[in-house]
């Protein structure tokens, strides 16, 4: 099964929006359940009747799949694909990406069902580990980027220090949001960066 939650056929401008429509629902849905999504709760809350779900997305999963998409959609273009400052080093261009990164999931209500993973459907199991396969591959060609700009030890796989970083990332954030009060966003900042620091290193300094 497909499960990229793309629109597949082509779509006039209504089914566009009520395509819409229904990942909105069941988004909410999502929320207000805490990660429980049931097929005549999403169509409720559309106004639509439950058929109209199976001719949108062909199933359960492929709505799933179609929210959990949306969601790390905003998540990439709020903190992947901004640009920084050119004019800052490295480090500190990454310290203000995580900034952005910990407010948008702190922001974010769907973030405490998803990142926290209370949403069990195996659909969002599969998407979410594809979409953190390409934050990994972003990751590492950053990486690669402090290693050119001589901020980053040379020595090190820019692969395996990504994907070490956002899993220790995804844990930890998946734990404090997890929490009914969830630790301060410098508490957060202060352990990320530290995490890091140790995770990918600097480059040595010459001895001169």
């Amino acid at each position: 099964m497909d499960l990229a939650g793309g629109p597949g056929p082509t779509l006039t401008a209504r089914g566009t929006v009520t395509r819409q429509r229904l990942i909105d629902a069941a988004r909410e849905e999502l929320i207000d359940t805490g990660g429980v999504l049931e097929v005549a709760g999403v169509a409720r809350r559309a106004e639509v009747s439950p058929g109209l779900l199976y001719r949108y997305f062909g199933s359960k999963d492929g709505l799933v799949a179609a929210v959990v998409n949306a969601f790390y959609d905003d998540y990439d273009a709020a903190v992947f694909a901004v640009v920084l400052d050119p004019d800052a080093g490295w480090s500190a261009r990454e310290r203000r990406r995580l900034e952005r990164e910990i407010a948008f999931l702190c922001d974010d209500p769907l973030a405490r069902v998803i990142v926290g993973r209370r949403l069990r459907e195996g659909a969002a199991a599969q998407v979410d580990a594809e979409r953190l396969a390409g934050q990994i591959r972003l990751a590492a060609r950053n990486v690669a980027h402090g290693q050119r700009e001589g901020e980053i030890d040379p020595g090190v796989d820019a692969n395996l220090v990504a994907a070490a970083f956002l899993g220790a990332f995804r844990e930890l954030m998946g734990e404090a949001l997890r929490r009914d009060r969830a630790p301060s966003r410098r508490a957060l900042l202060d352990i990320l960066v530290r995490l890091g620091d140790s995770i990918i290193p600097a480059r040595a300094e010459l001895p001169r």
